[in-house]
């Protein structure tokens, strides 16, 4: 980097235009410090912050109309060949090609802001055949609004750059990924808005104009509602307290207890607990889960799709979420926050729990599995404490935020139940 700042200081805009060209054509070169430093140049008057955007924004439209042209021509002719053994054969590239087509153009405005994703975006394009109109409008807009913010910021913060760039960098990233997950959840509901619309006047009908019909699924809807709500309040209350350090006398006072209450003789008990977050555990229960599901043989596939939806989105969750937290405030929260294994152990067991008593009319054997839930999850707190000497406030925070992932999911699945059963409702109606 130290070079490639030298050569900028001798050659300027040509090193400018070459540096934001190769990282376009995938060439690993972290173009948002060189730009900043071109920021902090424009400011001390060495260059004129017009003419760097427009170098380093032509620079930019040449790598990404390169890469995009490379994915157009070679891209094609090796997923016909090959794709089959990665399941992107023909037929999803098609599928691919639509979808990018309708949706994937807005994508691109935001795609240069995030780091590996911009490397990949004009290969993409050209691989599933975007036109180039369109693909030209939308990443040249986006390559100059990404040049343009990172040199303006420079030239803002001046000499103070080098005291804030990486928490602007931080900022900007996690601003991006919002507004592409917010993009993302506008086009999913204007691809479905009619199915959503039938769906909201069934359920706005059925919940106050027949107050009496379906009356324990609308209970289990308001029960997993309030969940889902308070489970959010509460993971909000608890990112607070952690950012603010407030956790020392709750951890202190937890693993006390736990030194207090169990001395070595329970290493080997402590050990078979802890075991129960295994994979092997964990993929034994998905599999018993799987097995309820048909036994039960009721709305089976629906559970089944937000099952694997549930193992999907909590297994993404563990990986991005202490990543994030870590990412976003280095050395305020500790490496572990929020434990990854409490949030699976929670989700999996937790499905696998409400799977059990959903159809079950035995209320004593609800009781009686709660309380196994609970007891299973207190073990986990407890051993992983004990062996592993984890902070409880990040072992809490797991799972706090798979509840509200687990409640969510819960909740969807039910309004999904809810729907099928009005519509086969409204059929055996006409039917009569």
């Amino acid at each position: 980097m130290n070079e490639i700042m030298q050569l900028l200081n001798q050659y300027g805009y040509i090193i400018l235009f070459l540096s934001l060209m190769l990282e376009l054509i995938i060439v690993p070169i972290p173009n948002e410090a060189l730009m900043s430093y071109v920021g902090v140049l424009c400011f001390q008057g060495k260059m004129n912050i017009v003419l760097s955007i427009i170098s380093a924004g032509l620079g930019g439209i040449l790598g990404a109309t390169i890469s995009f042209w490379f994915g157009y021509k070679l891209g094609v002719p090796f997923f016909r060949k090959y794709g089959h053994y990665i399941h992107m054969g023909p037929d999803k590239i098609e599928k691919m090609s639509k979808w990018y087509g309708k949706y994937g153009k807005v994508l691109l405005i935001i795609s240069f802001f995030i780091p590996g994703v911009r490397h990949f975006a004009s290969i993409i394009s050209g691989i599933i055949k975007l036109p180039f109109r369109s693909f030209a409008i939308f990443s040249y807009i986006g390559v100059f609004l990404w040049v343009g913010t990172f040199i303006w910021l420079g030239q803002v913060m001046g000499p103070k750059w080098d005291l804030y760039q990486q928490e602007i960098k931080k900022w900007l990233l996690l601003a991006s990924i919002l507004f592409g997950f917010l993009v993302l959840v506008f086009f999913v509901i204007k691809a479905n808005k009619e199915a959503i619309k039938e769906s909201l006047i069934l359920i706005f009908e059925s919940g106050f104009k027949r107050f009496k019909s379906f009356i324990k699924i609308k209970l289990i809807i308001l029960t997993c509602l309030v969940l889902f709500v308070t489970f959010f309040i509460l993971m909000v209350g608890l990112i607070q307290d952690k950012i603010a350090n407030e956790f020392v006398k709750f951890n202190n006072v937890f693993k006390t207890i736990v030194f207090n209450l169990f001395n070595p003789h329970w290493h080997a008990s402590m050990n078979f607990i802890y075991s129960l977050s295994s994979w092997k555990v964990l993929g034994t229960i998905s599999l018993i889960t799987v097995l309820v599901i048909f036994v039960n043989n009721k709305n089976k596939w629906i559970e089944l799709i937000f099952f694997l939806s549930t193992l999907i989105g909590i297994f993404i969750l563990s990986i991005m979420i202490p990543w994030m937290f870590n990412y976003m405030l280095g050395t305020n929260v500790s490496q572990n926050f929020p434990n990854e294994k409490s949030m699976l152990i929670l989700s999996i067991l937790g499905y696998f729990f409400v799977m059990l008593i959903r159809h079950n009319k035995n209320y004593l054997f609800t009781i009686v599995m709660f309380f196994m839930f609970v007891l299973v999850i207190l073990g986990y707190s407890i051993s992983s404490v004990y062996l592993h000497h984890l902070l409880p406030s990040d072992i809490a925070a797991g799972f706090v935020i798979s509840s509200v992932w687990l409640s969510g999911v819960i909740f969807s699945l039910e309004m999904f139940r809810f729907v099928s059963l009005l519509k086969m409702n409204m059929k055996e109606a006409k039917v009569s």
